[in-house]
């Protein structure tokens, strides 16, 4: 089963789009809430830690939504971007020659010596 395969069915797609969005525009309205009712109070930073603790869960939730969202697509995406980014295209396609070709050094030392 290949990661396209996985994520195909657009609905779980579209549901984690929708929540994280409501929940990026909620967190950004928070923490700049928490910011500015701290500004006024001025009693010290103590939103350091709601906002602390938030900023962890929205992190959790914004790696679960990547993980859900991406596909073949972006994949290639990213590689074709790192391809044409790379200084030393030529190290790069010498290591697609020796994979094509089945090259002993591409594969894990565990399976080198069979």
């Amino acid at each position: 089963m290949s990661a396209g395969e996985i994520h195909s069915d657009p609905a779980p797609r579209a549901l984690a789009t929708r929540l994280y969005k409501r929940h990026r525009l909620i967190y950004a309205g928070a923490m700049a809430a928490l910011i500015i009712t701290n500004i006024y109070i001025g009693s010290g930073w103590w939103t350091f830690w709601p906002m602390c603790a938030w900023t962890i869960v929205f992190a959790f939730h914004f790696f679960y939504y990547k993980s859900i969202t991406i596909d073949e697509a972006w994949v290639e995406e990213r590689t074709d971007d790192m391809r044409l980014r790379s200084y030393d295209l030529s190290h790069i396609h010498d290591i697609e020659n020796r994979v094509e070709h089945r090259d002993a050094s591409v594969r894990p030392s565990d399976e080198r010596d069979r």
